[in-house]
Order: C-alpha cells, then sequence, then structure tokens
C-alpha cells in the first residue's frame, strides 16, 4: 500500500516556485513565471521534494474535481445544491460560458498539467550530469513524478472533453498551443508519459510509482481499443497493490473536497449527494447500483437531518460513505480519508474486460467474481453478487461496469468508462432520463477567446462526445 502525502494546496506550488526560483520574497505578491527555473536553481537537493510536494499538491485539487464532476454527469452523484452551472453538469446540456466547470474543473487540471510539464523540463536536463551525481536519484523521483502527474492531466483532458489544448491553469504566463487534439491523440500522449514515468520511477528507486504507471498505461491502452496489450501490461500488477493519495483533517484547505461535498465537514452541508430515484427536479436520476449497495452499507439511504443536511433543502441525503469511512457524523477521519488512484484490483478488471473482448467468457466471469465476491480481495472488503454473462454485450458490459465499481466507485472511473464505451462500442450507458445528451465537457469560453486558431470549443457540436 502506498500513500502520497499531501501538503497544504495553497501554499505547494507557491513554496515550489520560490524555493527553486529564488524570486518571490516571504511577503511579495509579485506573480513569478514559473518557467525560469535553470539548473543553478536545482542545485540544492533540499528544494526537489518541495517541488514533488508541489505537483502533489496541483494533482489533488484537480483529481478532486475530476471525480466529483465525472460522478455528476454519469450516474455516481447528483447535484444537491442550487448551482445552475452544476445542474447543467447533472442534465447534460452544459454551455461554453458555464464558469463553474472553468473554474472548478478546467484550470485546476491545466495546472497540474502545467506545473508537472514544467518539472520534467527543469529536472530531465540534471539526469546523468556528473555536478548532480550525488543527487541523481532525488533528480529522477521529481522526474517520475512529473511524468506520472502531466500524464494523469492528459487522461482526465481525453476523457472528459470533446478535444482540448496545453493551455489555461496558468493566466499569467501560458502559451497556447496552435490546435487542438482530439482524445485519441491527448490519450496517447498519456500512454508515452506513463510508459517514461515507469522507468524514471524504476532508475530513482520508487516501484510503487513505477507500478502505478504500469496501471495507468493499461488504462490508456483500455480507451485506445488496444485491449490485448492493457491486458498484458496489468498482469505485471501485484493483485495486492494500492497507491493512495492522502489528505489531512488538519486545515480545511487539507480536506479531502469529496468528502466534504457529499459528506459535509461538520460546519458545512451537502453539495453532492447519491440518487435514489425519486427526486423530480433532478429527472428522478438513480444510481444504478444504489439497491445493492444500500444492502452491502455502501450508502445510507435517506440520512437522518441533522447532520446531514443538503445545500438545497429539498434534496434529501443519501450518503456515500467510502469516503466517510462509514462512520457519520462528520468525523476528521473523514477529512482525511484517503483516494485510491491505482490498484491491483483495477489492472485486474482490465485484464477481465480484455479476456471477456477476446471470446473468453467464463475466464472473464472468474477472474472478476474472485476479486469482487471475496470481501478480502476487494478494496471495499464487500461481498458483491457475481457477474453472470448472458452473451449480450451491451448486457455484459453493464455487469463489467458493475465489477469497476464494485473497487473504484467515487474514484474517477465512471465517465471515461462511459465515453470509451459511448466512443468505440456504440453503447450508451449514460443516464438517460436527463434532457441534454451531453457526453463530453465543451472547451470553456476563456480558451475561445484566448486562442485564435481554436474555433469552435468541440467540432461536433453538441451533444459533446
Amino acid at each position: 500500500m502506498t500513500r502520497l502525502r499531501w501538503i497544504k494546496r495553497p501554499l505547494s506550488r507557491l513554496a515550489a516556485i520560490s524555493l527553486l526560483a529564488g524570486a518571490i520574497p516571504s511577503c511579495s505578491l509579485e506573480v513569478v513565471d514559473p518557467d525560469i527555473i535553470t539548473p543553478e536553481d536545482v542545485a540544492d537537493p533540499a528544494s526537489i521534494p518541495v517541488v514533488i510536494a508541489g505537483l502533489v499538491g496541483d494533482f489533488q485539487v484537480a483529481v478532486d474535481e475530476w471525480i466529483l464532476y465525472g460522478g455528476l454527469i454519469t450516474d455516481e452523484f447528483l447535484t444537491a445544491g442550487t448551482f445552475p452551472t452544476r445542474r447543467e453538469v447533472q442534465e447534460r446540456q452544459m454551455l461554453v460560458a458555464n464558469v463553474s466547470l472553468n473554474v472548478d474543473l478546467w484550470e485546476p487540471i491545466h495546472t497540474n498539467r502545467f506545473s508537472a510539464d514544467n518539472a520534467v523540463q527543469n529536472l530531465t536536463p540534471l539526469v546523468g550530469d556528473p555536478e548532480f551525481e550525488d543527487q541523481q536519484e532525488l533528480i529522477q523521483e521529481g522526474v517520475a513524478f512529473g511524468q506520472y502527474y502531466g500524464a494523469y492531466a492528459r487522461v482526465m483532458l481525453a476523457e472528459m472533453w470533446c478535444q482540448s489544448i496545453l493551455g489555461g491553469g496558468e493566466p499569467e504566463a501560458v502559451s497556447y498551443e496552435s490546435a487542438p487534439l482530439g482524445p485519441d491523440e491527448r490519450m496517447q500522449q498519456a500512454l508515452t508519459l506513463f510508459q517514461s514515468a515507469e522507468a524514471s520511477a524504476t532508475a530513482a528507486g520508487r516501484p510503487d510509482v513505477a507500478v502505478a504507471a504500469r496501471v495507468g498505461q493499461a488504462r490508456a491502452n483500455m480507451w485506445l481499443g488496444n485491449y490485448a496489450q492493457a491486458a498484458a501490461i496489468a498482469d505485471g500488477v501485484d493483485p495486492d497493490f494500492e497507491f493512495f493519495s492522502e489528505y489531512s483533517s488538519n486545515d480545511i484547505s487539507q480536506y479531502n473536497r469529496i468528502y466534504t461535498f457529499t459528506y459535509g465537514d461538520g460546519n458545512d452541508v451537502i453539495r453532492w449527494t447519491v440518487g435514489d430515484g425519486t427526486e423530480p427536479t433532478r429527472d428522478f436520476e438513480k444510481y444504478a447500483f444504489y439497491d445493492e449497495w444500500v444492502d452491502l452499507g455502501l450508502i445510507l439511504a435517506a440520512a437522518p437531518n441533522p447532520p446531514f443536511q443538503s445545500f438545497d433543502s429539498q434534496i434529501e441525503v443519501h450518503l456515500q460513505l467510502i469516503h466517510g469511512l462509514g462512520n457519520p457524523p462528520p468525523t476528521a477521519a473523514g477529512q482525511s480519508s484517503p483516494i485510491r488512484i491505482a490498484s491491483g484490483f483495477e489492472a485486474d478488471i482490465y485484464r477481465a474486460e480484455a479476456l471477456y473482448r477476446a471470446g473468453d467468457q467464463a475466464a472473464a466471469a472468474a477472474l472478476i467474481n474472485s476479486r469482487i465476491t471475496v470481501p478480502a480481495n476487494n478494496p471495499f472488503g464487500k461481498q458483491f453478487a457475481p457477474v453472470a454473462f448472458t452473451g449480450s454485450f451491451e448486457a455484459d458490459i453493464v455487469e463489467i461496469g458493475r465489477a469497476y465499481q464494485a473497487g473504484m466507485w467515487i474514484s474517477g472511473q465512471r465517465h471515461g468508462f462511459f465515453r470509451r464505451l459511448f466512443r468505440n462500442d456504440g453503447v450508451d450507458l449514460f443516464p438517460q432520463a436527463s434532457p441534454g445528451r451531453d457526453t463530453a465537457f465543451p472547451i470553456p469560453n476563456q480558451e475561445l477567446d484566448n486562442n485564435p486558431d481554436l474555433t469552435q470549443s468541440c467540432p461536433s457540436g453538441p451533444p459533446y462526445n
């Protein structure tokens, strides 16, 4: 089990830049372009752990929003607030002028990508440099984390957007890409970076990051339709492997934001809840596995009010118990609840789906059931119902999707899975009660206004795909 120690978010990137560039006085508000870092700036090895901490902090901001909004456009969550911009996501009819998508999602993901790419660019020239002979493992570790988080940012861009550019996130210092790339091209970039991250992590003596990068390679290959390659890569991952990012209850800025939004922090109301199919203002949307998850103790149906109250008081709370650690009311343990971002379970479900697609339904079912029906073999420690394939691809893929959720619920998996099926197989598992039919997010107005080579948010127009 590997946990990534999280550093206080508001300070992480600023601290990394100031230590490396030596250009920000302790009480100055001056904005410094981080791409001016030179090899001399990183001569002190003490600065490199701060760079890594900054990468971890930027990633956490991005991954929290990725999970929240990805869960909203699928059926993992309902919005329990009144923001119309979030309702657009819930209803799958998003406007390019959606401020929430720009500020909450697009900018944090690009900030993550920008800082990761910047770290790789500035640390890579030091690899093998005899002047830094005693610091090579530390430098390689910084490169590995930069490559890993840069790859993950591109996974987010590929899975969530109809197309994307490598701009945004740094309004004071951004170089817009001349042309946008589609999801497959972006995912290919992620695959290449995951491969590089594995090599760098191995050189740095960080086998945990190397294995996490292998899981990332399997995920990218699944998206690209390289199912056999994905299975071969996943086959080398230990079934018990887990790679976490970690939060803290020290300060609200360090909380697991998913927990705060879906569980409350003891002082705030809930903004995201789970649909049980009874709320008319939310199109009667119901999480696909709601009943089974309630029976297993993963959802608390009709949570008591107080202490669980939605921002929109008309919305009843159905409480997810993954990031609350199954222990209501809100606690410090929930605020520091870690998020699993790669695992041997994930690798095995990729292998199982690849087996199914290759025609070996029996082997696929056996592998899935060995993980989901044995509590000790799945991350949630529950005895889920076994899969039972019928031979109908559309019916069976729902069962495979249930297997994904049995170990990867609320981890940023579902939207990418839905879009992959929609684009590669023509199978639409998105909530059908929603009035809109968007399957991906539009590039926001900020980018349309700043990039003269970007003429439209999505090449096919609505519905975004």
